[in-house]
């Protein structure tokens, strides 16, 4: 039901999932998703603003699409725009983690380790910049009028695989 309020503008895969010969079944779950966005419009371009009115209602669209994934941490960066993003998809046996944007090896390494689903909402600069840095794929890059573009990041052993999902303009963005 969420995914259709996305659709995919580019896919971009490493390598085979499943080999001509000699390949495993890959269990699901061996497979780890991870969905990096850019935080919702914000209010002002002040220092650290609040989500608008079109923010907060691109925020709960991307709720909607990750309603029904298994995810425990909501990664977000130490602004409140990225954290209020992240919030709208707060539920039961999900918890909001923050993490310094300014150290991306660092929070790609635990994202690595943990092996598990998580939502990371970041910026325009760091959002692309992880993206490449944890499936060592080319993400492009994000403007700053670029809003609700998920980063679909999918591992299953050592391989990669990326595909750009943009949310579309919820009506209080129109306005």
């Amino acid at each position: 039901m969420a995914h259709k309020i996305f659709h995919a503008t580019t896919k971009i895969a490493t390598g085979w999932l499943f080999g001509a010969c000699c390949a495993t079944a890959v269990q699901a779950a061996d497979i780890q998703q991870l969905y990096l966005v850019r935080h919702a419009a914000k209010a002002d371009s002040s220092i650290d603003p609040v989500l608008s009115a079109c923010g907060q209602a691109q925020a709960a669209a991307l709720a909607t699409l990750l309603q029904d994934v298994p995810l425990r941490q909501l990664y977000h960066s130490g602004y409140q725009r990225t954290k209020q993003t992240a919030a709208a998809s707060l539920k039961e046996g999900r918890q909001l983690q923050q993490y310094d944007a300014k150290d991306l090896p660092a929070l790609a390494k635990v994202l690595q380790s943990t092996g598990e689903n998580a939502l990371v909402v970041g910026h325009s600069n760091t959002t692309p910049q992880l993206a490449t840095l944890l499936s060592k794929l080319p993400a492009p890059d994000l403007g700053e009028q670029d809003y609700g573009r998920v980063y679909q990041l999918s591992r299953a052993g050592v391989q990669w695989s990326l595909q750009i999902l943009q949310l579309p303009q919820p009506a209080e963005c129109k306005r």
